[in-house]
């Protein structure tokens, strides 16, 4: 909005200044005109991220719980690994960037109350769900703003909302790839172990942790990429529609890989360990030599430590660097996918015999090759028909992302 400047003894001056305060108002009207409306959308959103988090550390837990019952020491300790070290994880980030919050001289300063509340919600190591409520309450301050007829409030409002969101979903995308997808691949591993014993109680609650890992991981994968576009006003809003096909693209993606990688490792854990340590470092060379580098990078050596950081997210999934058309990197990157799913596909079905359990060996591998094609489908629907640039004859022509992933990625390192 322009500035009004008030000169004094001057009529046409004064006339001038009207005019300006008249133009003013209405650059101040147009622009409130198209403030966007936290709804329910929104709401539901946040309301399922709270949720999937909250499942999926609740079976973990009491799984482990379980465990300790029972005595079975290894999948105890793996499995209170996986759940202390992410929360501890994502815990020292989000306190890392309250801080920061605090030191910016632009931000007010937080009540003390809330410095308070704030502790004991992270020593809880509840971190995502903290800011996914301050998102909640910054949404429904925006909707009271919009009521009370208070425009600049409600924008004001709606912009911390997206700010919490995008930190959330950031630090639910970490913990996710720390979290969801080491649980979801050991306790798919037990499952197979136990499946030989008689703990019927066990199978039953390691089939539901599994579940709700890859549920968690294909929604943090969402709801990380709409946060990333309504936060940006550069890019086009994703639909409720656009948000349904990319969590199915998502699920049947990381169930076709932890699928695999769990089948592996119920027979060579070893191989299964090699496998992902040599995918991570082809994925980063690939990142590293390729043409691949951001313009978030300013030397050598953090292009370098983004591209070893975002090597370990392919290992389940890919996450485009950068703007622009990806469709061979998606070609290669899902080529590579599917050699190393159906290599470890094929070694377990060779290792294995159908005679003993045929249910299991058959439904395996329908299992496994039905998702990733289903993966491959809902992509190519999404891309085709759901992107929120507009759909396209033509497939490398909505085969973009978005670069501010990257750039909050190397915001937390």
């Amino acid at each position: 909005m322009a500035e009004c400047v008030v000169v004094k003894f001057s009529s046409e001056t004064l006339g001038a200044q009207i005019e300006d305060v008249s133009n003013n108002a209405q650059e101040e009207n147009e622009n409130t005109s198209n403030i966007p409306v936290f709804g329910f959308y929104h709401i539901i959103c946040l309301t399922l991220s709270i949720a999937t988090y909250v499942v999926d550390i609740g079976f973990d837990s009491w799984l482990a719980y379980l465990y300790y019952l029972k005595g079975e020491g290894i999948p105890f300790a793996l499995t209170v690994t996986f759940i202390v070290f992410p929360a501890i994880i994502t815990t020292a980030f989000s306190m890392r960037w309250y801080i920061i919050d605090g030191d910016e001289p632009s931000l007010p300063k937080p009540a003390l109350w809330k410095w308070v509340l704030r502790i004991i919600i992270l020593l809880l190591q509840l971190a995502p769900i903290l800011r996914y409520c301050d998102a909640l309450a910054y949404g429904c301050r925006s909707i009271a703003a919009s009521r009370a007829g208070n425009k600049s409030r409600q924008l004001n409002m709606y912009r911390k909302m997206l700010d919490e969101d995008s930190d959330a979903s950031l630090l639910r995308l970490f913990h996710c790839f720390l979290h969801a997808s080491p649980q979801a691949i050991l306790q798919l591993i037990f499952l197979f172990h136990y499946h030989q014993k008689s703990y019927s109680s066990i199978q039953v609650l390691q089939g539901w942790a599994v579940v709700c890992s890859l549920i968690s991981v294909a929604w943090s994968l969402t709801s990380y990429h709409r946060s990333v576009r309504f936060a940006r006003d550069d890019k086009e809003k994703l639909s409720w529609q656009g948000a349904v096909m990319q969590f199915c693209w998502h699920l049947m993606s990381t169930v076709a890989r932890v699928l695999a990688l769990s089948l592996l490792a119920s027979l060579y854990p070893a191989w299964m360990g090699a496998l992902c340590l040599t995918h991570w470092a082809v994925m980063s060379a690939w990142l590293a030599l390729g043409h691949q580098q951001t313009a978030i990078c300013t030397n050598r050596c953090e292009e370098l430590l983004f591209s070893m950081v975002l090597g370990l997210a392919y290992v389940l999934a890919f996450i485009a660097p950068r703007d622009g058309p990806t469709r061979y990197s998606y070609l290669a990157y899902y080529l590579i996918f599917f050699m190393e799913n159906t290599g470890a596909l094929v070694v377990w079905c060779v290792a294995s015999s159908s005679v003993q359990n045929p249910v299991l060996y058959y439904g395996a591998v329908v299992a496994q090759t039905v998702s990733f094609l289903l993966a491959l489908g809902f992509m190519l629907a999404y891309y085709r028909h759901f992107h929120p640039s507009g759909t396209s004859p033509t497939f490398n022509q909505n085969m973009d992302n978005d670069q501010e992933i990257g750039k909050q990625f190397v915001a937390v390192m």
